[in-house]
């Protein structure tokens, strides 16, 4: 594990929204893959680029005489084009995917929040999917079954080596011994 790896353990075990036990550890943590941030970004760069020609045929085609709304109209579709990058990034930070010895966490949001909790002895299967893009970038989908529902209950999206994610998993369902209610901290 590196030096970032665990400052980043370390700032998600002390995270108010994870419940962790004395003797339970983070296995694996995750967002989504960060190429699915490229087209929203290149969508931005291209918004901001149009500012910039729209501010160099506006320069060529007046004498720089023009009324402050139109004069800023460049500037403004720049910043428009920098907010479209900013919104990306915050959307893509607020998604967390938690794997410990016992629970699967999905947080969503950074001021509010929505967290998902779903204990390990509850899932029945797991699968990961890929579509050809997503898997020459590396990313995909894990999809986890609980039990008494016949369609995910969980999903991790976009996860940079889905197949890693499902193994790490499946090893934790393979440890996962029947244990009783009392050891599991019910009555």
């Amino acid at each position: 594990m590196t030096t970032r790896q665990a400052a980043r353990d370390e700032r998600i075990e002390g995270a108010s929204w994870l419940h962790l036990t004395d003797d339970e550890a983070l296995q694996w943590v995750g967002r989504p893959s960060r190429f699915t941030l490229v087209p929203s970004l290149a969508l931005a760069g291209v918004i901001v680029l149009a500012g910039g020609v729209f501010e160099i045929v506006l320069g060529r085609v007046t004498d720089g005489s023009l009324p402050w709304p139109i004069a800023y109209a460049p500037l403004a579709v720049a910043l428009v084009g920098i907010g479209v990058a900013a919104w990306t990034y915050v959307d893509w930070l607020r998604l967390l995917y938690v794997l410990t010895d016992e629970e699967i966490y999905v947080k969503r949001g950074l001021v509010s929040r929505n967290v998902r909790q779903v204990r390990l002895d509850r899932v029945q299967n797991t699968a990961y999917d890929q579509t050809t893009v997503q898997r020459l970038l590396g990313y995909g989908d894990v999809r986890i079954y609980t039990a008494g529902t016949g369609t995910e209950d969980v999903v991790f999206e976009s996860v940079p080596r889905p197949e890693r994610v499902k193994n790490v998993l499946t090893e934790l369902l393979s440890e996962q011994a029947p244990r009783t209610p009392q050891e599991r901290g019910g009555v």
